[in-house]
C-alpha cells in the first residue's frame, strides 16, 4: 500500500472511532445534558436544542460505524466533514464572541476539551475527512470487498 493509502485507512479508522466514542458518550446520558451544552453556544433557539441533542449522538454513531467498517466511506467522510465544519463554526463563534463555556460538549461528560483545544482537534478531523473523501477504498474496508465481489 502507498503511504497516502495508509494515512487514509488510518484516518478512516480514527475518525470512525472518535465519532463512535463521541456519539456513545452523549447517547448514554440524558439528552437534556447535551441540550444544555448546545444552548450555551447561543446559536440555536432553545426549542431546537433538545431535538438536536437527541439526534446528533445517533448521527455520530451511524457515521462513525460507517467509517470504521468502510461502508460508503466516501459518503460517510463527507457527512463527517460537514458535521465537523458545523462544529468548527460553532466553536469558532464561541471563541470570537468571547462566550465562556466550560467544555465543548464534544464527548459528553466523558472528556472535556476547552473550546480552543476542540477547535484544533476538529481542524485535524476536518483534514482527515478530506483525506478519506479523496482516497480510494482501502483493502480493509467493506467498500473494497464489495467492489471485488466478495
Amino acid at each position: 500500500m502507498k503511504p497516502r493509502a495508509i494515512v487514509a485507512m488510518a484516518g478512516r479508522v480514527f475518525l470512525g472511532a472518535v465519532l463512535i466514542y463521541a456519539g456513545a458518550s452523549k447517547a448514554a446520558a440524558p439528552a437534556e445534558e447535551f441540550a444544555l451544552v448546545i444552548g450555551a453556544y447561543d446559536l440555536v433557539p432553545a426549542s431546537i436544542a433538545l431535538p438536536l441533542a437527541g439526534l446528533l449522538p445517533w448521527l455520530e454513531l451511524l457515521v462513525g460505524w460507517a467509517l470504521l467498517l468502510g461502508v460508503e466511506a466516501r459518503t460517510a467522510s463527507a457527512v463527517a466533514g460537514a458535521m465537523t465544519g458545523v462544529f468548527l463554526a460553532a466553536i469558532g463563534s464561541v471563541l470570537a464572541r468571547g462566550i465562556q463555556i466550560p467544555n465543548c460538549g464534544c464527548f459528553g461528560e466523558a472528556m472535556h476539551f476547552t473550546p480552543a483545544h476542540a477547535f484544533l482537534f476538529d481542524s485535524l478531523m476536518a483534514a482527515l475527512c478530506w483525506i478519506v473523501f479523496t482516497a480510494e477504498p482501502d483493502p480493509l474496508s467493506l467498500d473494497s470487498w464489495s467492489q471485488r465481489g466478495l
